[in-house]
């Protein structure tokens, strides 16, 4: 197995303000790290120049922000990604067949008129803060494990490349997805870190073996006083993780 296998399967959240802060983190981080994620924090505060920072280590760049809006809206804003040469981005599902066709679109036409890669397409299922008892408060009624099946059917059966989920959610959803598709996975901790408002939690090790594609994570190592040290034991259990799931 060698370096590139494991860093793949990483991506570290640049949940920061600033991109100096993003640059230093990158720059300490790289060698471990093969996708960064670059959210509204980031996004907000410095706009497109954030996407430009991880392309420059060579490194791919997931955008969340979770497109939710009209179809038209959110397929006009999915062309207009392709220019950034993105690996991949995201959409909330609840948003629904029409407009995750939209996407598609957006996407596919984007390609044509910018000659650039195609960023895959993650739908969002049920954010890692939620729970059974959060989901009354949101009106789903249906029970946890329903819910979170049909917003990954109408995202694979839409057109989506993957979708996000927890690491607990995969075996779940396997068994009603009937093409390959990768699974995205926030709410990814070390054994003893804090869970904070993610709920649904599991180690970098138990992700890996859970049949996650790639792993998401962050504060345990943007709010570590030693990053580079939470990276690499990170960076281990991924590498464990392969050779107990018998990918290697």
């Amino acid at each position: 197995m060698n370096k590139e296998d494991v860093r793949k399967r990483i991506c570290l959240a640049l949940d920061v303000d600033s991109l100096a802060l993003a640059k230093e983190i990158i720059k300490e981080s790289y060698e471990y790290v093969g996708t960064y994620k670059i959210g509204k924090e980031l996004f907000v505060s410095e706009g497109t120049s954030s996407i430009k920072i991880p392309q420059s280590f060579e490194r791919d760049v997931f955008l969340d922000l979770k497109f939710h809006d009209i179809p038209n809206t959110v397929e006009n804003a999915s062309k207009a990604l392709v220019k950034h040469n993105i690996k991949m981005f995201t959409i909330h599902s609840m948003g629904g067949s029409e407009m995750i066709q939209a996407a598609v679109r957006g996407v596919n036409d984007g390609v044509i008129k910018y000659g650039k890669i195609r960023p895959m397409i993650l739908g969002v299922t049920i954010l890692t803060s939620h729970d059974r008892n959060s989901l009354k408060d949101i009106l789903i009624d249906k029970s946890f494990d329903t819910a979170l099946v049909s917003y990954a059917k109408i995202a694979s059966e839409n057109g989506c490349d993957g979708v996000i989920c927890s690491p607990k959610d995969i075996n779940v959803l396997r068994p009603y997805i009937n093409r390959k598709i990768l699974y995205v996975t926030p709410g990814v901790r070390l054994r003893d870190d804090k869970f904070s408002d993610q709920k649904r939690v599991c180690t970098p090790e138990e992700a890996i073996v859970n049949g996650a594609s790639i792993i998401v994570v962050g504060r345990s190592i943007l709010e570590s006083k030693n990053r580079i040290e939470i990276l690499k034991k990170i960076y281990k259990e991924v590498e464990k993780g392969l050779k107990e799931d018998n990918i290697f």
